[in-house]
């Protein structure tokens, strides 16, 4: 009788020792599967939607797999046939590391096993400019994606391969502003002008953007054409998402073609209502009460600048909106984000901005060989900005249009390019 008791209590813990085996091999299998993290980097980036399954089986054993996160960023869908999908906020307000977590359960016994695996969640760009699309480009790890399709407009710069009529693309490397260190490769570009792309044109390109082997490079993307043609998709979604009397927060800024003219110019207040078409887009935004635009006809293709609401189910910029030319889209968005900057905070990267000289607080100086200007682009006084200690500089006058290249910062409330800018006149 005892030696019988004790034979089954051998057999009970080889059978625990056994279940426990099992467990401990499911954990292994999904920290194999998915938990990515290394020496060099403790917490990979997600940077799209994934997708998990919710069960393991191991020698006919069929372990249960609970996730979850510890983000309101990152949240897990369920899905058919055992699929999970890890659904990634791609507008997260700040970068976040943060852990998904995979509770693994035994259907023998009931016992369970959590695994816990870092990731980094990227911060978000709702509306990015082109220059914080190339640099996010330069995150990228080597094999990893852009999650979404992304557009870029920069100057052509070398051509890798030239257009083969076979295969109807060409290759070339295109430089986003005054970013010489972050040459963005467009391999395989396709799409109608490719045949007669040359250096120093300037193109807008859209698609995925990859690190492969090292070189930073769009995947077979398409010429969307010449010229800087803006993607204003999420800023037109945002703003049709408004209620009556909500208004977007921020300054806005939208291309568009003029499809009527709703109050025609009045001279005494030099204003005219508008109603645009945004590029790219079939909605129609109101420009209400828009400063200047005298001479502006049905058909003109004009950018605004200014808060959009909307009024009574009207989706318009408020009055007192702005004019600025098409070609300074991207100097403008450099702006807004100069401004948000704090006290002793700088962009990351070399900016451009283009702005015609208002006032030379220090003028040129023969021994230093340099100049300090303040810069007003296309009358945005609200946002003028100062070329400290720019570079050269002799001829330069008030009135006089340049495009500065350097680094912006905010130097105790002046925004500024820092010393040892440059500019094209």
């Amino acid at each position: 009788m005892k030696k019988a008791l004790i034979v089954l209590l051998m057999v009970a813990l080889c059978a625990s020792l056994f279940a426990g085996a099992g467990l401990a091999n499911a954990k292994a299998f999904v920290k194999a599967n998915y938990d990515k993290s290394s020496k060099t980097n403790p917490a990979p980036r997600t940077t799209a939607d994934f997708e998990v399954f919710d069960h393991i089986v191991i020698k006919n054993v069929d372990y249960t797999i609970a996730w979850s996160t510890d983000t309101e960023f990152v949240k897990v869908v369920a899905g058919e046939n055992h699929v999970v999908k890890i659904d990634i906020d791609e507008a997260a307000p700040a970068e976040i590391v943060y852990n998904l977590i995979a509770v693994i359960t035994d259907p023998t016994d009931g016992a369970t096993e959590t695994l816990s695996m870092p990731k980094t969640l990227p911060q978000g760009q709702v509306n990015p400019s082109y220059e914080e699309i190339a640099l996010n480009a330069y995150t990228l790890a080597v094999d990893e994606v852009t999650a979404k399709e992304v557009r870029l407009c920069g100057t052509v710069v070398a051509i890798p391969t030239v257009y083969s009529e076979q295969y109807k693309n060409i290759t070339v490397n295109i430089q986003v502003g005054a970013l010489s260190d972050n040459i963005i490769q467009c391999y395989r570009l396709s799409g109608e002008g490719c045949a007669d792309l040359k250096v120093g044109d300037k193109i807008t390109v859209e698609g995925k953007i990859k690190n492969y082997k090292g070189t930073i490079e769009f995947d077979k993307p398409v010429l969307v054409g010449y010229g800087d043609l803006p993607n204003q998709s999420a800023t037109v979604d945002a703003a049709y998402l408004l209620a009556d009397g909500e208004v977007m927060k921020g300054t806005q800024i939208l291309m568009g073609t003029i499809d009527s003219i709703p109050t025609a110019y009045d001279a005494k207040y030099g204003n005219i209502t508008v109603n645009i078409i945004p590029t790219g887009d079939t909605r129609v935004v109101q420009c209400y009460r828009l400063s200047g635009g005298a001479d502006l006809k049905v058909g003109d293709t004009i950018a605004v600048v200014g808060t959009i609401k909307n009024y009574k189910g009207t989706i318009e910029f408020d009055k007192a909106c702005q004019m600025v030319k098409p070609e300074n889209i991207s100097s403008v968005k450099t702006l807004f984000k100069a401004y948000e900057l704090e006290d002793g905070k700088a962009l990351e990267g070399a900016r451009q901005v283009t702005g015609t000289i208002v006032s030379i607080p220090t003028a040129y100086s023969e021994q230093y060989g340099n100049i300090t200007v303040n810069l007003v682009t296309d009358g945005l006084e609200a946002y003028q900005i100062q070329a400290y200690r720019l570079s050269g500089g002799a001829d330069l006058a008030v009135g006089d249009t340049i495009t500065v290249s350097g680094i912006i910062k905010n130097y105790k409330g002046t925004i500024e390019f820092d010393k040892n800018c440059t500019y094209t006149k």
